[in-house]
């Protein structure tokens, strides 16, 4: 990465852990390094070693006593040297607080979960604890003095939009709907959440900003990042028999009938079919674990195939072909006169390429006496120049 933190281009990117990794890093040590005598460390899940790829990024930042207020000034610029900052909202709950600040941070480019959530607080050296410093009260965590009103509910509400998203991709739909009602309550619109989770958030954002033109950007962002994980979030819309049905017609191999249940669950408005291939393609990276391996080409079968074809092959070529599921390369038989191609088998490929296509084919081509000709191993390309292309 050169010592640079890579930005996304859209709100949702790649959620790689390594990369949040290295963006948390780079926070702890632009904090501590601001005001020496300070400690920086993660706090929550990535501490504990248990975050998911929608883990947001806790921080606890304990600053000496006589630089509490420098260094919470100091935030913005600490921050947003390292990522340049969205957004930077202070929790009402510790607003002036004069121990204790949680900061709710976003970024420019970085997925919306990966929200930097920074504890600023004070300590004070052992060795003066008995010497108050002068104005400085005594610690007033529960003070409800340190409560205060200068915060956005909107902006809070999109925040519920962003969590309730997330809660729908770790397969809690309860949270979701609960973080949505209490969105909605929040800016005073009607809190009647349908369970479209696509639709719920898309509303939920759209009225945020309609009240809070200056949120526009951020209602963006959200809606942005609810379109990308359109697929998964209609997943979480069908009732839980239509899940599992969907998923035992997936591991059977009956994808069809696997879109016919979701189109016929009865949810409205009915899901259109471009929806449901785009969650079945979900299913199947999903449920690939428990797919059961597909019968490999057998090289006596497809031997046996082409010389029952109605004329001699002259080749066996690879060509590419794909479907939803991702990329096949297809072993073919080719005919002359007239140039004419016939499928015997196909390669579903992964992560190990193109290389056990390429050996049977080669295979092949030995048995029947004929060239190999694969014209694009190392890429997926449809239309690369086939066998009669070349012989010109």
């Amino acid at each position: 990465m050169n010592g640079e933190i890579p930005q996304d281009r859209t709100d949702t990117g790649e959620l790689d852990p390594a990369r949040r990794a290295a963006f948390a890093q780079k926070l702890l040590r632009a904090l501590a390094a601001y005001c020496p005598g300070s400690r920086a460390e993660l706090r929550g899940s990535l501490a504990l070693g248990t975050a998911d790829a929608y883990s947001d990024i806790d921080i606890a930042w304990t600053v000496p006593d006589d630089r509490f207020d420098a260094c919470l000034d100091a935030v913005p610029e600490v921050l947003g040297a390292v990522v340049p900052l969205d957004s930077l909202r202070t929790d009402p709950d510790s607003q002036n607080s004069r121990e204790r600040r949680l900061l709710f941070a976003a970024f420019r480019g970085l997925p919306l979960f990966w929200r930097v959530d920074l504890e600023v607080a004070w300590r004070v050296d052992p060795e003066v604890a008995s010497a108050p410093v002068a104005g400085r009260p005594g610690p007033d965590r529960g003070d409800p003095a340190a409560h205060g009103d200068d915060w956005s509910r909107l902006a809070s509400a999109l925040a519920n939009a962003v969590a309730a998203t997330k809660a729908v991709l770790r397969g809690q739909p309860r949270n979701a709907r609960g973080l949505l009602e209490r969105g909605f309550r929040r800016i005073g619109a009607p809190d009647d959440v349908s369970g479209r989770w696509c639709a719920d958030i898309r509303r939920l954002a759209e009225e945020a900003a309609g009240r809070e033109p200056d949120l526009r950007p951020l209602a963006d962002r959200v809606l942005s990042l609810a379109e990308s994980h359109r697929a998964q979030l209609m997943w979480w819309t069908f009732p839980a028999g239509v899940r599992e049905r969907v998923d035992e017609l997936v591991l059977a191999g009956r994808n069809i009938q696997a879109v016919g249940v979701m189109r016929e669950s009865g949810i409205e408005p009915r899901p259109e079919l471009h929806e449901c291939v785009e969650v079945l393609d979900g299913r199947h990276r999903a449920l690939a674990d428990r797919m059961p391996l597909p019968d490999r080409p057998d090289v006596d079968t497809m031997a046996a195939a082409a010389r029952a074809l109605p004329r001699d092959p002259v080749a066996v070529e690879a060509v590419w072909d794909g479907d939803t599921r991702g990329w096949i390369v297809v072993l073919t038989a080719v005919l002359a006169g007239p140039w004419e191609s016939v499928v015997l088998d196909g390669f579903r490929i992964g992560a190990a390429g193109t290389g056990e296509a390429a050996r049977t084919g080669r295979e092949l081509a030995k048995r029947l006496g004929v060239p190999f000709r694969f014209a694009s191993p190392d890429e997926p390309d449809e239309d690369a120049p086939r066998w009669w292309d070349a012989r010109h």
